[in-house]
């Protein structure tokens, strides 16, 4: 008989892919229109700059900003009940509508319709970023590294439970080190294919959808 794997080995093989996606969307997107999809602070600043150098498109930081708060408090809602978020058919109602989403991006985008591309874009991150926010116990945020390297310093100096600190130890570098793999992977997509490059997003996806059904 076959024997499948530990929960807490699925959630971190899944929550891994999720991080590349992470990285890969944040890379695709700031080559196409200089915009981050899972990245607040990144956004917020751009916001700022725009608006005091008087830029063209101000308003596009705050529209990615706005889609992804409002992305990732629907997911949160959808985490019912919170233990099960990977197994659960809300988690891949959640990643399916984010796969439809990252499908339908380069369509928008070739048809010069830049403000529903980042919409889209940063709809999909929001929602990964509220569908699964730990992994065998440890807390990880897929969509961008500010959080990960919090967890991962705190472990270091002030370890609290010494069986999380290891674990987070363990994990932590290896989901920064798939981030910045998805980045780059992201970035050498879009300047080979130009925004079709996005659509390397939702195969990632589906193999996350694969796992959940282990």
């Amino acid at each position: 008989m076959e024997k499948v794997p530990p929960r807490g080995a699925l959630e971190v093989a899944a929550a891994l892919l999720l991080v590349a996606v992470g990285g890969y969307g944040d890379a695709a997107s700031f080559l196409l229109l200089h915009i981050f999809t899972g990245h607040v602070t990144g956004n917020t600043v751009l916001a700022a700059i725009a608006f005091t150098a008087r830029r063209p498109r101000p308003w596009d930081p705050v529209l990615a900003v706005s889609c992804f708060l409002t992305a990732t408090a629907f997911a949160q809602r959808m985490r019912f009940p919170a233990g099960q978020a990977l197994g659960g058919s809300r988690f891949r109602y959640v990643l399916l509508l984010e796969i439809a989403l990252l499908s339908l991006g380069p369509l928008l985008f070739l048809g010069h319709r830049p403000a529903l591309f980042i919409a889209v874009m940063c709809l999909s991150l929001g929602l990964q970023n509220g569908a699964l926010s730990q992994a065998d116990g440890v807390g990880l945020h897929t969509t961008y590294l500010s959080g990960n390297l919090t967890h991962l310093m705190r472990s270091l100096v002030a370890p609290g439970d010494a069986m999380t600190a290891s674990r987070e130890r363990r994990i932590i570098p290896v989901a920064l080190c798939g981030f910045v793999a998805g980045a780059a992977c992201g970035s050498l997509m879009v300047l080979h294919a130009g925004p079709r490059g996005v659509w390397g997003m939702p195969v990632l996806l589906l193999a996350v959808l694969g796992l959940s059904f282990l």
